[in-house]
């Protein structure tokens, strides 16, 4: 096998792997939000499809700052409105 076509098919296999590393960072912290805002109550099917949803770490960190401090499900929930 060519060293470029070698080349070309690591270069694939390294964006993969980033990819789904970034999927599963976004997805770990997501599942943590749900965490804990369960422990405030029942969150609605909504609230939660909106959670699962994102894929910005950047926003599901600024939101697991808000879980991690809201005293209510709702207060949370306006922070991230």
């Amino acid at each position: 096998m060519c060293e470029a076509l070698k080349e070309l098919m690591k270069d694939e296999l390294d964006a993969k792997w980033a990819e789904g590393f970034a999927e599963g960072r976004a997805l770990g912290r997501a599942l943590v939000i749900l965490d804990l805002l369960k422990d405030l109550g029942e969150v609605s099917e909504e609230l939660q499809r909106k959670i699962m949803e994102q894929s910005d770490t950047e926003v599901l960190n600024q939101w697991l700052r808000y879980a991690a401090w809201a005293e209510t499900i709702q207060e949370f929930e306006q922070k991230i409105q």
